[in-house]
């Protein structure tokens, strides 16, 4: 057979395959190969076709064909990297992507390939490189084959967001009506801080395919995030009408709920999504948040317990366990879990301060005292720090002059935090301002009922000025919450001023803790 009649084969078979009779143009290209075996270009057509129709392996062989008879084939290389990535061998994939480059330095399709198995590697700075080349050398062409849309995933990953908004900007005007790079492109503005341009982006890719899930999960998240918490649901329930498998919507919604206040609801979502997927860890933290709030400690617990059964290294979980662990009355385990929080952050402030808490209940007022110290050291921006080691002191020392400045300063940290009401109405209380005192504790009331802070100091004032039920109420409150008994200390400083209140009632306190 002459090589003309070879070319006519392949020139059919081409037509066939672009017609979509690839049935029919397999047995051209066949016919080509048996009658001409040692044509690679037949073998490469036939190829392309196992590829349209999912054939992966025999396609594979076809071209491994044509490489034996033609090393220098780049487009061999490249077209076997494309199935390489289609059958996630990622490694295999650049490897002939890079081989195509190395035969033509200029062969844009071959690195925009490559960028875009450097992307799915999360080599995301090899990805961007690899893109920048490519569309620096056709920049339409490069475009055409997806190099914009590759860039900015590459982008959106290191959070370089507007350069990201910018590529998908630039990739629609190639592909004005794809549904994924309208949504990433909402992703991106939403991701970015504004979600309010993301909305007009899911729109469009609402009005081009209007049954799509992921859309309506992602609009809805947008509506979330500008607190339009209905409409958010709404996108939600039409996500999981076309999909009820879902376990991030089900999520977004119980965050949507959670927003409303709807507490059972949101309880319900993250629950449903926990049971679609059980190692999704953020809704264990959220679900957690609404146990505290409803005051089911254990619950809260458990939850945190599940997250670090998947990631033992979660220092925000083991911190929170620690600290539900304090609310349960087990100060033992709460120490153990907030050691470790330490060693995995040894700059965390806040686990030291809950570390001297759980100290407190042991009495073991030394250990508190440095802890909350250190605390403060570690981060004097909380109010909270500060004002718990400057508490610790005074039990272990009758306050000076000096202690009310100290108090006020602690305050500027946070000024309108509870803690920093807390030390202002101390600081008055100890420069015989009662008044001042008992408004700054009520303004902190205000803020926490739930916290024997101020009710503590209340009481100490009330017995002050002599208003012995008001004092006895606060004191009982403080008691009720739970207050470490050790931080009652300072009901001794009534034995001098007060000797009535003090042997009838502070006693009794101290003698019962």
């Amino acid at each position: 057979m002459t090589t003309d009649e070879v070319s006519e084969y392949n020139k059919r078979g081409a037509d066939y395959a672009l017609a979509g009779n690839y049935e029919q143009a397999l047995a051209e290209f066949s016919l080509a190969i048996q009658n001409h075996p040692q044509e690679a270009s037949s073998y490469y057509n036939r190829a392309l076709v196992y590829r349209s129709l999912n054939e992966y392996e025999q396609a594979l062989k076809d071209i491994q064909r044509v490489i034996e008879l033609q090393p220098t084939y780049g487009q061999a290389y490249y077209q076997r990297g494309i199935i390489y990535y289609l059958q996630h061998n990622n490694r295999r994939a650049l490897y002939d992507f890079s081989m195509a480059v190395a035969l033509n330095v200029q062969d844009v399709q071959a690195l925009v390939g490559r960028g875009l198995v450097y992307n799915v590697m999360e080599e995301y700075e090899q990805a961007i490189l690899n893109l920048n080349r490519a569309l620096t050398l056709d920049e339409h062409n490069a475009g055409r084959l997806g190099a914009y849309a590759s860039r900015g995933q590459a982008y959106a990953a290191l959070e370089r967001l507007q350069e990201a908004i910018a590529d998908f900007q630039s990739a629609l005007i190639f592909k004005p009506q794809d549904v994924v790079l309208l949504n990433r492109l909402g992703a991106a503005y939403t991701d970015s801080g504004h979600p309010e341009h993301a909305l007009e982006y899911y729109q469009k890719a609402l009005e081009l395919q209007p049954r799509t899930a992921f859309t309506y999960n992602n609009r809805g998240e947008a509506y979330r995030l500008l607190e339009r918490y209905q409409e958010a649901i709404e996108d939600f329930d039409q996500a999981l009408t076309l999909d009820d498998s879902l376990a991030t919507v089900y999520y977004n919604r119980g965050l949507s709920y959670d927003g409303l206040l709807e507490t059972q609801q949101a309880l319900a979502d993250y629950t449903l999504a926990l049971a679609l997927n059980p190692t999704f860890t953020a809704v264990y933290h959220d679900r957690a948040a609404i146990y505290i709030r409803l005051k089911h400690y254990q619950e809260a617990a458990d939850d945190y317990s599940r997250i670090l059964s998947y990631d033992p290294g979660n220092v925000m979980a083991r911190f929170s366990r620690g600290t539900m662990y304090i609310y349960l009355s087990q100060p033992g385990h709460a120490i153990e879990d907030l050691n470790r929080s330490i060693e995995l952050r040894p700059d965390f402030a806040c686990a030291y301060t809950n570390r001297g808490e759980a100290y407190l209940y042991l009495r073991d007022l030394k250990q508190a005292a440095r802890d909350c110290r250190h605390s403060w050291n570690l981060d004097g921006s909380h109010a909270d720090h500060g004002w718990m080691a400057q508490w610790v002191d005074m039990c272990s020392l009758r306050p000076d002059a000096a202690v009310p400045e100290r108090l006020e300063r602690i305050a500027t940290a946070e000024p309108a935090a509870y803690a920093a009401y807390i030390c202002r109405g101390v600081a008055h209380f100890l420069e015989q301002r009662h008044a001042l005192a008992l408004q700054e504790l009520d303004y902190a009331l205000a803020l926490d009922l739930d916290r024997w802070d101020a009710h503590f100091w209340k009481g100490m004032i009330s017995a002050s000025l002599g208003k012995d039920e008001e004092a006895l109420s606060s004191l009982e409150r403080a008691v009720a919450l739970n207050i470490p008994s050790i931080l009652l200390t300072p009901l001794h400083w009534l034995q001098q001023e007060h000797a009535d209140f003090y042997a009838k009632h502070a006693m009794p306190f101290l003698n019962r803790a």
